[in-house]
């Protein structure tokens, strides 16, 4: 059984750990009495609070948000996978539907596109109505259009991209809205290691697509890719149904106010009237922040803030740098070692594995340097958010896996050039996916300067993302042609290389700007108040 409450454990997670001062620390600062230069990019203590009886900054039990997060997780591998999966299955495809390899080919770029923008709307309606009913929509409109696709006549080549948009707009959903539930439960100090565990199911998707899906396509047909991932639907559906409860954080706080009857688990229906009687007798401890109106065009705005911006543009760069490789490498390793398309698919799994490992050790990082920094101010994150140096803390993240992905790259480069041993592009190969761990961080950083839009912000990184990505797609092709590998990655990574200067400008500047913002807004709340008595 799934204990939706703190336990013991956890009630102390908010307790200093240490101080690096010698005088004693002052007490927590309400936000009114905060100076008007600082901005608060952490949610505040509450005013009456102290750092050692302050309540969790969520009442979800360990258990609880493991659940959240292997769901959210095993959910978030279809909108990767369907895109990968698809392609083995093209020349299949091709004849079936009596099409040209290009007109198939549409499939993918629709769907790319749908999986681009889609999100950037659904994301921000998760932080509006909750995160659970969006959910389950979501993943019926992915199930019911991967039964569509499998029941496709071969004469309906119209209703194959009709079907392929259904199929990206449910199934890239899922991704910002798992992340809005990740940045709902877990506090800006564990961020790190909840966001990696949320990422392995999207990791997953480019490294198992083409091998899935060649084994598929070879064995069974085409058609058993879509009943594939429809039986898989179903399989997280049914507990999500069950299980998941809502996290949003304007509807239940921190997780022990009982929420809607729309959004309440079958699970939790069962406990609600111990729920509220527990909240009854403590109530007035618990907080929620006030319900956010639905904006379809919040992912878009924050785009307008240009510390996100610059971080989301950077990692943008070395993903269209790894999914322009993942798309070449199949065409580079035919030409160079003749390899079968099942073979192909083999070789992908070295980069998944990697990426898998770079996302559990980039969350370790972000969560070290976290905690150190909170160590140097002597204070917890709340309470001194304007001695917090949150983007050298979260940005120098970016450093070492960036290094190491340039590095690699390079080196698969002149292998694949070269024509080395098939076992050592398979080792720089997993070197690539272990400099993959970017996302993670730029996503964290985003939810730390937006709280409670966890679902918006993932969705304009996947948005930004997914541009690059498809920009990168279209390129790549016609780059190893006139290139050769080895020049077409060195260039690749000399993009990225320009793109440096943009996370060294947020930490230089960022708090400076977000100050900025922040004395604008308590002008024109000052300008509002005047107009208001006048």
């Amino acid at each position: 059984m799934v204990d939706t409450h703190h336990n013991s454990d956890e009630s102390s997670s908010t307790r200093i750990e240490g101080s690096t001062h010698t005088q004693p620390s002052s007490p927590p600062l309400a936000p009114d009495t905060l100076p008007a230069s600082t901005t608060i990019p952490f949610p505040p203590l509450h005013p009456t609070a102290t750092s050692a009886s302050s309540k969790p900054y969520s009442a979800f039990s360990r258990s609880t948000k493991i659940l959240i997060v292997i769901i959210g997780g095993i959910a978030g591998i279809f909108s990767p996978i369907s895109s990968n999966i698809f392609v083995p299955a093209i020349p299949t495809l091709s004849v079936a539907f009596g099409k040209s390899e290009s007109a198939i080919s549409q499939a993918v770029t629709v769907y790319l596109i749908f999986q681009a923008v889609t999100p950037s709307f659904l994301g921000s309606l998760s932080d509006s109505y909750g995160r659970r009913p969006v959910y389950i929509s979501t993943l019926v409109v992915y199930l019911a259009s991967n039964i569509g696709l499998a029941l496709c006549p071969t004469g309906a080549y119209w209703l194959l991209l009709v079907l392929r948009a259904l199929q990206s707009t449910g199934g890239s959903a899922v991704i910002s809205i798992g992340y809005g539930c990740v940045a709902d439960v877990a506090e800006p100090r564990e961020r790190g290691k909840f966001t990696a565990a949320f990422q392995v199911g999207g990791m997953l998707g480019p490294a198992l697509g083409p091998f899935i899906g060649a084994v598929l396509t070879y064995g069974l047909g085409w058609r058993s890719i879509f009943w594939f991932l429809a039986i898989a639907t179903a399989v997280v559906l049914v507990p999500l149904i069950l299980f998941l409860p809502e996290t949003l954080r304007s509807l239940v706080g921190d997780g022990s106010i009982p929420p809607p009857a729309l959004n309440t688990s079958p699970f939790i229906l069962l406990q609600k009237r111990r729920m509220k009687k527990e909240l009854t007798e403590d109530q007035g401890e618990v907080e929620r922040p006030p319900k956010k109106k639905y904006q379809p065009f919040s992912a878009f705005m924050i785009l307008f803030t240009p510390e996100i911006v610059l971080v989301f543009l950077f990692v943008s760069l070395l993903y269209l740098e790894f999914y322009s490789i993942l798309t070449v490498y199949s065409t580079i390793l035919k030409d160079t070692y003749e390899l079968t398309e099942l073979q192909i698919g083999l070789c992908y799994l070295p980069s998944g594995l990697g990426a898998i490992t770079s996302v559990q050790l980039n969350g370790r990082q972000i969560d070290y340097w976290f905690r150190k920094e909170e160590k140097r101010v002597g204070g917890d994150y709340r309470k001194k958010p304007q001695e917090f140096d949150l983007e050298y803390t979260r940005i120098r993240c970016l450093a070492p896996f960036a290094t190491l992905f340039l590095c690699a790259v390079t080196s698969l480069g002149w292998c694949l050039q070269v024509k080395a041993p098939l076992a050592a592009t398979l080792v720089v190969n997993f070197f690539m996916g272990l400099g993959t761990g970017t996302i993670g961080t730029a996503t964290v950083y985003g939810q730390d300067l937006k709280p409670g839009r966890g679902g918006a912000v993932s969705a304009s990184l996947n948005l930004v993302r997914c541009i690059f990505g498809a920009v990168g797609v279209a390129a790549i092709q016609s780059m190893y042609k006139s290139l050769g590998a080895g020049w077409t990655f060195v260039l690749l990574s000399g993009i990225v290389i320009l793109g440096i200067p943009m996370p060294i400008l947020v930490v230089k500047r960022g708090k400076i700007w977000r100050d900025k913002r922040n004395e604008r807004k308590k002008m024109k709340e000052e300008e509002k108040k005047v107009r208001d008595r006048v």
